[in-house]
């Protein structure tokens, strides 16, 4: 039971103890999880926007440099070697374009100038079904098209087609082969942590430019597009936190991804995790000795208020607590002696009370005997003649000493005649007649005449009620006819006296 209640206040107190701190080390983990999490996107949003403005900025210069070109003073009214001549210096000496074409309003290629040379007028192609010439020429805007890959120079351009005027002559178009390479570096080779990555995706997740040029041409499992930050598996297949924001060109929409794994992501937090754990560690092991002292310094006292206890219900009620504090333990302890020595106190008086009451019962047992003689007096009255009157409730217990008191006079007396009187008894119920039927049976075994004197009208009509008239014993009305018939039956030796009519027998056949 003691280690049983050491352990109970242990675990209360360890309770009590580690759960503050095991909450607020959860706590603290969660909201330093959800605090880099956050963090670690609000990066990745930096570097996504920082990478729309690289792309937006290439175009928009891209686009500037077109309409530069189609303004230029040698370019509108120049003749074609002066146009050829501004497209070669427009490419070589910018490097944004790849190509540059001039077509006319029927789609067909006019001048053309490529990083590789001036494309000979034979060999000048039609493009009128071009879906980029037919929307530049329909919709009197700059249009863009997919990005694409050149085979040449092995990289992705940008297909842009700006529609321009020339004075006295119809409408023409502009276009070019946007050299991606520069902006695409730029923008892949941002650092994202230690081992994160920006790359651009297409709209059915396939990779297109990364800092890791193996993983070009692979599919990202992207859930949704109009979901920014995601975790997912990616190109790579490891798991990543990725932002992803999309960057229209146009009628074209290219995804820009930023993604970092992780187990880069979380570093921090499992870092963190582990200076809470250590410091819950060492708050248990300093909070369990604290308790297993506190648990002690309670529970002692108590086990030895157990050993005495155990001590004094055994019967040693000498046993004492030793006081040993001033708290409510010393209030309890010494509470507990003042119970013990309250106890001794009552036991003695009990045990003198005891004796009180022994030897009163003893005076009411011999009050009680007396009372019972008393209450079944045997009156001689005449020799030989002996009457036992009989009054109040009859009882078994009292039936049977009323007949060994009337044996017992009998046997004493040698009466001849004994004479029972019910003149006290109220009610003759059948208890009562079977008792009186025992007792003048049991004189008649002893030589003696049975005579029944003080039946009342109202128990003869009860008895003949309950069919047990029939005693076959002489019955008188009251005492002084019976003992009358008594006498004279003495004298008469056995002749019993005629009675009179108010004196007669009742006879009853037994029921």
């Amino acid at each position: 039971m003691n280690r049983s209640i050491q352990k109970t206040w242990l675990a209360i107190l360890l309770l009590f103890a580690l759960l503050p701190m095991l909450a607020v080390g959860g706590i603290l983990s969660w909201m330093g999880s959800d605090l880099q999490v956050r963090q670690a996107l609000s990066i990745q949003d930096q570097i996504a926007l920082r990478s729309e403005a690289l792309l937006a900025n290439f175009v928009e210069e891209a686009l500037m440099e077109m309409n530069i070109l189609v303004r230029s003073p040698g370019f509108v009214s120049g003749s074609t070697d002066q146009r050829l001549e501004l497209l070669a210096r427009t490419i070589f000496e910018r490097n944004l374009f790849d190509s540059l074409a001039v077509v006319d309003n029927t789609g067909m290629e006019r001048l053309r100038v490529a990083r590789i040379g001036i494309t000979p007028p034979d060999r000048l192609t039609n493009r009128a079904a071009d879906p980029l010439f037919k929307a530049a020429i329909g919709a009197e805007r700059s249009v863009f098209d997919d990005l694409r890959f050149n085979p040449l120079s092995q990289e992705l351009s940008l297909p842009i087609a700006l529609p321009y005027l020339l004075p006295g002559n119809p409408p023409q178009v502009l276009i070019a082969e946007a050299r991606m390479n520069r902006v695409i570096e730029q923008v892949v080779n941002i650092p994202v942590g230690s081992r994160g990555s920006v790359s651009l995706v297409e709209s059915g997740g396939r990779v297109i430019a990364h800092r890791n040029r193996d993983l070009i041409g692979r599919t990202v499992a992207l859930s949704d597009w109009s979901t920014e930050h995601q975790t997912l598996a990616g190109a790579d297949g490891t798991m990543v936190l990725m932002t992803l924001h999309t960057f229209e060109i146009g009628d074209y929409t290219l995804g820009i991804a930023v993604e970092q794994p992780l187990d880069e992501v979380y570093q921090p937090v499992v870092q963190n995790m582990l200076v809470i754990a250590t410091l819950i560690a060492l708050m248990t092991l300093a909070a369990i000795a604290g308790s297993i002292g506190i648990v002690q310094t309670i529970t002692r006292p108590i086990q030895r208020l157990a050993h005495v206890t155990e001590e004094i219900g055994a019967g040693d009620l000498t046993q004492r607590i030793p006081v040993t504090r001033n708290d409510e333990i010393g209030t309890l302890q010494r509470n507990f002696n003042r119970m013990v020595e309250n106890i001794v106190a009552q036991q003695t008086a009990i045990a003198e009370r005891n004796n009180e009451l022994e030897q009163s019962l003893q005076e009411q047992r011999r009050l009680f005997e007396t009372v019972q003689q008393l209450s079944i007096p045997l009156l001689p009255v005449w020799e030989g003649v002996i009457v036992l009157p009989i009054v109040g409730h009859v009882d078994a217990q009292r039936g049977q000493a009323l007949l060994d008191a009337l044996l017992r006079g009998i046997a004493e007396r040698r009466a001849r005649v004994a004479i029972l009187d019910i003149t006290g008894i109220a009610v003759v119920d059948p208890a009562v007649m079977a008792i009186l039927a025992r007792a003048m049976q049991a004189a008649a075994l002893l030589g003696a005449t049975p005579m029944l004197a003080g039946i009342s009208a109202t128990n003869a009509h009860l008895m003949v009620q309950q069919g047990v008239a029939n005693l076959n014993v002489a019955t008188y009305r009251n005492l002084q006819s019976a003992i009358m018939a008594a006498i004279e039956y003495d004298r008469t030796n056995g002749n019993l006296k005629t009675s009179t009519p108010s004196e007669r027998r009742m006879h009853h056949s037994p029921s």
